[in-house]
């Protein structure tokens, strides 16, 4: 028994070494170079160094490029001056634009008194228009002050316009040739026959009115040019009107009639002279 016991001890003693010498065996081989790398490990490893390289690179790429972001500074610190520049040529640039536009209108001032020569004539800018289909008139910037009374005729450097209807102290109403309510005498200057033009509400926005009383004994042609006759005692005679752009001959001959286009664009107009002295009229 003593015998089978000490056997026991020494067999256990046995294992203890060879299970000692195997654990150490195992760490040798786990430590030493000819290890095995399995996927698993390979694969963490490469996520795990994801981060790492980008942050290297992102570091190296930084450091080589130093310049790139003080081009940046530069570039934005132009970019606010070229802004600033181009503020003030804008500015400038509205400056000259109202500059041009006053020498403009005074140009325009001048050829319109330069136009008419043998007139006292008082130049106003329009300063509304009727709204309404039915009537065309225009309200200036000259009144009463001015010496601006009913009836005067107003005219544009291409001819006539129409004539004062109403003033206050410093406004007047213009109603133009092309209202349907307006009537002018009128003469070719051609033939020197008298006919009447009248505004036309559906021809109004083309510039055009009628004529009628056309003569039987005359026949219109395209281009006939159209001014006043002075006949009735508003307009003087001879300021240009138009030039006849249709002529329509009806079975009776009395209602033949024409279409005029008018020298002045009225959907332009913006200068007027008021002819200020008092005209008595002219029949001959």
């Amino acid at each position: 028994m003593i015998f089978g016991g000490i056997m026991e001890n020494k067999l256990k003693k046995f294992f203890l070494v060879i299970f000692v010498i195997l654990i150490f065996i195992c760490i040798g081989l786990t430590n030493g170079n000819n290890r095995k790398i399995t996927i698993i490990e390979t694969i963490f490893s490469e996520i795990i160094s994801i981060p790492q390289k980008g942050y290297i690179y992102a570091k190296n790429w930084i450091t080589n490029n130093t310049n790139f972001f003080n081009q940046v500074d530069e570039l934005q610190e132009e970019n606010k001056k070229l802004k600033t520049e181009n503020e003030e040529l804008n500015a400038k640039l509205i400056n000259y634009e109202v500059i041009l536009s006053e020498n403009s209108i005074l140009k325009e001032h001048v050829n319109l008194t330069e136009s008419y020569p043998e007139y006292n004539v008082i130049v106003a800018d329009i300063i509304s228009e009727s709204a309404s289909n039915w009537e065309e008139t225009y309200i200036i910037n000259r009144g009463e002050r001015d010496g601006v009374k009913p009836d005067m005729v107003v005219v544009a450097e291409e001819g006539l316009v129409g004539y004062i209807s109403s003033v206050t102290n410093n406004t007047a109403k213009v109603i133009s040739i092309l209202d349907p309510g307006n009537s002018v005498s009128v003469r070719t200057t051609r033939t020197r026959d008298s006919l009447i033009s009248k505004g036309n509400s559906a021809l109004s926005n083309e510039n055009k009115i009628k004529l009628t009383k056309i003569p039987t004994s005359l026949t219109l042609v395209e281009g006939d040019r159209i001014e006043t006759s002075g006949l009735g005692g508003r307009y003087p005679k001879g300021i240009p009107i138009g030039q006849v752009e249709t002529y329509t001959i009806k079975k009776n001959p009395v209602e033949n009639e024409a279409i005029v286009k008018t020298f002045v664009d009225f959907n332009k107009l913006e200068t007027v002279a008021i002819i200020v002295e008092e005209y008595s009229g002219d029949t001959n």
